[in-house]
């Protein structure tokens, strides 16, 4: 009874380490798009830079913005924590390699930010 308790607990314990797509944040973004309500935003994408380090921090830079911090990684959501901030949170609807697609809200309205593996 003990070792099949034992061995459902490393089978679970393996099961979810293996849906932790964390390792594929990990470096430097920068943005391709950014779509509002489906539209193109008229901001410059490419001045956002993101910088996800295994140890879980980031660096989010954003024109002259520059916001440094904690991340975590919870099935398709990621939450960041900035310095003296509260956290906040977006769904990711693709990580890949060269990928990463943000859907955010931003106070009722949807955007789309896409980045791209530097």
């Amino acid at each position: 009874m003990q070792k099949s308790l034992l061995i459902g607990i490393l089978l679970a314990f393996v099961a979810c380490k293996q849906d932790d797509k964390s390792p594929l944040l990990y470096g430097k973004w920068q943005g391709a798009s950014w779509t509002v309500s489906g539209q193109e935003s008229g901001r410059d994408a490419a001045a956002v830079q993101f910088e996800f380090v295994a140890d879980g921090s980031y660096i989010a830079v954003y024109g002259g913005q520059q916001e440094k911090g904690s991340f975590r990684l919870s099935g398709d959501k990621l939450y960041t924590t900035g310095e003296n901030k509260i956290e906040k949170m977006v769904r990711l609807s693709k990580i890949a390699a060269d990928t990463l697609v943000m859907d955010m809200n931003r106070v009722g309205t949807a955007e789309v930010l896409v980045l791209v593996k530097k």
